[in-house]
């Protein structure tokens, strides 16, 4: 494998990376939010799907980069 299916690795990683944080912090956010007074939970609902999907999207480029070896 060359330098350009490492560099697309480590974008893919990079990206289930950063989804999992998206999700187990807006979670922490969304779980405080309950316990407040006037918390909106519709950022919270958003930044849990945009790490969802950003972990999707990481899965996608790592599956397609690993098959293409």
């Amino acid at each position: 494998m060359g330098s350009v299916g490492v560099v697309i690795l480590f974008i893919g990683y990079s990206s289930y990376i950063l989804g999992f944080l998206f999700v187990f912090f807006s979670l922490i956010t969304l779980v405080m939010g309950f316990f407040a007074a006037n918390a909106n939970p519709a950022i919270s609902l958003f930044a849990l799907l945009q790490g969802f999907m950003a972990m999707g999207n990481g899965k996608i480029v790592i599956t397609t980069a690993q098959k293409n070896k």
